[in-house]
């Protein structure tokens, strides 16, 4: 398909002046574009302004992605009713941005669409290690849809029905460099805690690790994940083995690994939380 895609792209960016002028490149065709900066330091504003002059930006700190993206759908005065959340480091394909236009072109019982990314590492697309498809709710119709912080990302609140899209965009998470991953994931790893001492307290519904839906199943795992004894084996023995990550090559093996370390800061940050709350000292 050609011509001009009537939907609002909103681009969630901090410190991404490496990856925005690229990720501006792949919506070229999109009529409506805007950044919502979380008050970045470099010159990420200053670079998508000049890769794409009609670019609409916004400044807000940033709390969670939960409250940002709120925050976006509140603010921004969307020009269509359908917006496409992108971060500056995932790159749209053609075909994705083709099969939104078809979507968004049908009137149709849907108020968002499910979109799995490719996750790369070292050049190599991950497909294994990052359980391929792992899908998140990106695009939505404006006043459909809201959001709410889920352990460091964020979950869609809707009654309405949701749509899984087959295309996909290209994930650089490394695009910074690993020094940057690992900084990013620490504060993860904090924020996970909270989602964890949840999710344990939640029973397990075992039905719904065999769902169709494949959020369903994906809740359901990371709800049994939280449970689990010995969690950074525990995942490891899944991802590289019974995932097959072993096939993903040696970029599998050292991303595996990488989620390995984020595991164990999970567990001891677990450990200190409880020490701190029966400590006399």
């Amino acid at each position: 398909m050609s011509g001009r895609l009537s939907i609002t792209v909103i681009v969630l960016t901090y410190n991404e002046a490496k990856n925005i002028g690229a990720c501006l490149d792949c919506l070229e065709r999109v009529e409506d574009v805007v950044v919502v900066d979380s008050l970045s330091e470099d010159e990420t504003v200053e670079l998508a302004r000049q890769r794409r002059p009609d670019v609409r930006v916004f400044s807000h700190p940033f709390q969670d992605f939960g409250d940002q993206r709120n925050w976006a759908l509140d603010n921004t005065m969307s020009h269509h009713d359908w917006i496409l959340f992108v971060d500056a480091d995932e790159f749209c394909t053609s075909e994705l941005l083709d099969e939104i236009e078809r979507f968004v072109s049908v009137p149709g019982q849907y108020v968002g669409g499910f979109i799995a990314g490719r996750n790369y590492f070292l050049g190599r697309w991950l497909r294994r290690c990052t359980f391929y498809p792992s899908y998140q709710l990106r695009l939505l119709k404006l006043g459909a849809v809201r959001f709410r912080k889920e352990g460091h990302g964020q979950q869609e609140v809707t009654d309405c029905p949701l749509h899984y899209l087959e295309g996909h965009w290209r994930h650089e998470g490394f695009s910074q460099g690993v020094f940057h991953w690992i900084a990013r994931h620490n504060r993860y790893s904090t924020e996970e805690t909270e989602l964890i001492l949840r999710l344990r307290q939640e029973p397990m519904n075992w039905r719904e690790l065999w769902s169709r839906d494949a959020i369903v199943r994906r809740r359901a795992g990371k709800r049994l994940g939280a449970k689990l004894p010995l969690r950074p084996l525990t995942r490891f023995l899944y991802t590289y083995f019974l995932r097959r990550g072993f096939l993903d090559g040696v970029p599998g093996l050292m991303y595996c690994l990488l989620r390995v370390a984020h595991d164990i800061h999970i567990v001891v940050k677990l450990r200190e939380r409880k020490y701190e709350e029966t400590s006399t000292f």
